[in-house]
């Protein structure tokens, strides 16, 4: 029988809300609205890329400032008002913001945006037109509505997102980095959204170019799509071990895309492979896609992020795992919410989970007062079936009440189980089914 064995006396230090997403929770000219699920799940940050894809009418900076001949300081160069709105629906629900800087990727043949800017002092200039809107008010904006300033987005993959060398995307972070720091030393500037995994040497090299120039690199960005949720752990080593040798040991760790992805990126969107294609973000929603992301938020505990981002949530996207394309909530919608619900128990506890294949992944956690734990396991691919959950040092009066919640092909976070403890030392056994999650409440 596998096991799980959670000492609540050994503390690990908070739960970090690792659970963002990418883009807010409108689509369809926002006849489509999930901004109450994104409330319920409390998401943390709110990263802008791709927003309203393929037709973004807000974020991208040719929507904001479409005539790149214009005067970048006359506020009636720029068209703030769709952005304004997608911007308000986000902070509405709670989340903060990451903006990135640039624009959407582009998959047709010709590419209209994703080349290189005429002029890179003025597109900092227009840069610094849109930070003053949306955190000083210009041009009747908003203060302080946004956190991270994010330049440009995987310019490390070609054409579909960056059309010129990578050394002229680095020439770009610098112009535009340095006229934000100057602007404003207390606003957040980073980049640069690897796309080619963080084993890429444009890694340190971008990291030694930031370096040698003593650029500004508040955050660094980086994505990971996977089908191992681990992966998600060695690449936030990999990223911090680098940042801290090339001298940026304060800068933040940004998972800023992360995604369930078993397929073959060169394929899967090639004619004749709709029925493929349908698999796999078929399989980004239930309870496969589900487990993945419980065992990815539960892997990213121990993986040196700050800030994580799941691509996507806007209910448009093929990306978009949480929801359908009418706004309803998926299996891997109810992954983010058991995560939700451990931030209730914000002291983690020590969680070792011992089985054959290693398939099972689990977070233990006190309440701030020490009277209530819980824990969140899952079986990411694995033929488990019953597993004891060994607890000791529980802070319980006897009588507390221990409560399981089940996530699999059947259960959406369903009250399966519930039965007393009386001790500090205690064990229970639960049934987890291949790509099944489990959240227990006890107390």
């Amino acid at each position: 029988m596998s096991t799980i064995a959670a000492d609540f006396s050994m503390g690990l230090g908070p739960v970090k809300p690792l659970h963002g997403l990418n883009n807010g929770p409108v689509g369809y000219g926002s006849s489509v609205d999930v901004a109450h699920y994104y409330k319920e799940i409390a998401v943390p940050h709110v990263r802008l890329h791709d927003p309203n894809w393929p037709n973004p009418r807000e974020v991208d900076i040719p929507q904001v400032f479409p005539d790149f001949g214009a005067d970048s300081e006359d506020p009636e160069s720029y068209v703030f008002g769709p952005t304004d709105t997608y911007l308000q629906a986000i902070l509405n629900t709670g989340a903060r913001i990451v903006y990135r800087l640039g624009v959407s990727i582009e998959h047709a043949p010709v590419k209209y945006y994703t080349h290189p800017p005429a002029d890179f002092d003025k597109w900092a200039r227009i840069c610094l037109g849109v930070i003053r809107h949306y955190t000083q008010g210009w041009a009747k904006g908003m203060h302080q509505a946004v956190d991270y300033w994010e330049i440009w987005n995987e310019a490390d993959i070609g054409v579909n997102m960056w059309s010129g060398t990578f050394e002229e995307y680095m020439k770009l972070y610098e112009v535009t980095a340095r006229a934000i720091k100057a602007f404003d030393p207390s606003l957040k500037v980073g980049g640069y959204a690897v796309g080619t995994g963080v084993a890429s040497a444009r890694v340190p090299q971008f990291l030694g170019y930031c370096r040698d120039r003593n650029l500004p690199l508040d955050f660094f960005s980086w994505h990971t799509y996977a089908s191992s949720p681990k992966q998600m752990a060695v690449n936030g080593q990999r990223v911090r071990g680098m940042l801290d040798e090339y001298g940026f040991a304060k800068a933040e760790s940004h998972l800023n895309e992360w995604n369930y992805w078993a397929f073959d990126w060169e394929t899967i969107f090639q004619p004749g492979y709709e029925y493929v294609r349908r698999e796999a973000f078929e399989r980004q929603k239930n309870e496969e896609g589900a487990s993945f992301v419980a065992a990815s938020l539960i892997c990213l505990q121990d993986a040196s992020v700050d800030v994580a981002n799941y691509y996507d949530g806007q209910p448009i996207t093929l990306f978009c795992g949480l929801f359908d394309y009418y706004g309803c909530p998926q299996k891997t919608y109810y992954a983010f919410k058991a995560f939700r619900r451990m931030l209730d128990y914000p002291q983690r506890a020590k969680s070792v989970a011992a089985e054959e294949n290693g398939t099972l992944y689990s977070l233990a956690a006190v309440d701030a007062k020490r009277k209530r734990a819980a824990l969140l396991i899952t079986n990411f691919g694995g033929n488990v079936g019953e597993c004891e959950l060994q607890m000791r040092a529980l802070p319980i009066e006897p009588g507390a009440v221990c409560r399981v919640y089940m996530l699999d092909r059947d259960h959406n976070l369903d009250l399966v189980s519930t039965e007393t403890l009386d001790a500090a030392d205690a064990a229970i056994r639960v049934v987890l089914l291949r790509h099944s999650v489990a959240l227990v409440t006890i107390g």
